[in-house]
C-alpha cells in the first residue's frame, strides 16, 4: 500500500518512524523527551541510509552504514556509555516492532531494507 507512494513521502514515513523509535528509546533510558534531537537523528540516519542505497550498496550495507553515525549522535544526546547501550538496544527493539507492523498491515518494508517481510 505505502510502496506506491512517491519516494519523498516514503522517506518522510521512514524519518518519522525512525525519529519515533529514537525518541521512545531515549525516553525509556533518560526519562526526558528529546523531541528535536530525535527528529534530527531520524533525518540524519534516514538520509544517510538513503544516500548509501542510492549509491547501489547492498541492503546489508544500507542497514549497517548508519551505525557509527547512530552512536555519535546518541553520544551527543545521552553522554553516558551505559545509557547509550541500553537506549540503542531499546531503539532497535522498537524499530523492529514498527517494521513488522508496517510491513504486515501496509506492505511497507523500507524501515529495514535488508529484511523484507512480504513478497
Amino acid at each position: 500500500m505505502f510502496n506506491t507512494l512517491p519516494t519523498v513521502i516514503l522517506l518522510d514515513i521512514a524519518i518519522f518512524f525512525t525519529a519515533l523509535s529514537w525518541g521512545l528509546g531515549a525516553y525509556l533510558v533518560d526519562k526526558k523527551a528529546h523531541v528535536f534531537a530525535s527528529l534530527a537523528i531520524g533525518c540524519f540516519v534516514c538520509l544517510f541510509g538513503y544516500s548509501v542505497e542510492s549509491l547501489g550498496a547492498p541492503s546489508w550495507a544500507v542497514v549497517a552504514a548508519p551505525i557509527p553515525l547512530d552512536f555519535l549522535l546518541l553520544w551527543y544526546v545521552l553522554r553516558r556509555l551505559r545509557k547509550m547501550l541500553v537506549a540503542y538496544a531499546a531503539i532497535w527493539a522498537i524499530y523492529i516492532v514498527f517494521h513488522i507492523l508496517l510491513s504486515k498491515f501496509f506492505h511497507y518494508d523500507s524501515l529495514i531494507p535488508a529484511w523484507r517481510l512480504h513478497s
